[in-house]
């Protein structure tokens, strides 16, 4: 995820080298489902949903990463193709507590899923700001 530039200060100079290790350190992989990072997948939807399909036609949960089995893409269900982007999540969300314990390589849908509650926050915040100033389009 992009580091908003109100937030940039907040993270180390060396923030890049830092990232570079830790999607390293957890094998250009997504921490939490497993999804390799440079890689196009096949998410799932339908009878698939919950599910990603690598291109060799391999299955996996898209929660855990772990392997369900093998599937020809005829016979898989997909909704989308993303290439897969690695980015560094804070688990506590706090970007000054950059010890290694604190960091996870996380693909896209996990890094959103575990921000989630804050993007709602800050969604939230943006509206009702809007709504103050009068400038919301449909809301009179």
């Amino acid at each position: 995820m992009p580091i908003r530039p109100e937030q940039r200060a907040l993270y180390p100079k060396d923030w890049r080298a830092i990232s570079k290790r830790i999607r390293e350190r957890d094998g250009q992989h997504c921490k939490w489902c497993k999804a390799p990072n440079g890689k196009t997948i096949a998410r799932g939807v339908g009878s698939d949903a919950g599910t990603y399909m690598l291109e060799n036609g391999d299955v996996h949960r898209d929660d855990t990463g772990r392997r369900l089995g093998c599937a020809r893409g005829s016979e898989y269900e997909a909704g989308s193709y993303p290439r897969i982007v690695l980015t560094v999540a804070h688990l506590d969300h706090d970007p000054t507590h950059n010890y290694e314990s604190n960091l996870a390589a996380l693909c896209q849908k996990c890094h959103l899923a575990h921000d989630r509650d804050q993007h709602t926050a800050n969604a939230r915040a943006t509206r009702r700001g809007r709504k103050a100033a009068g400038n919301l389009p449909g809301i009179d």
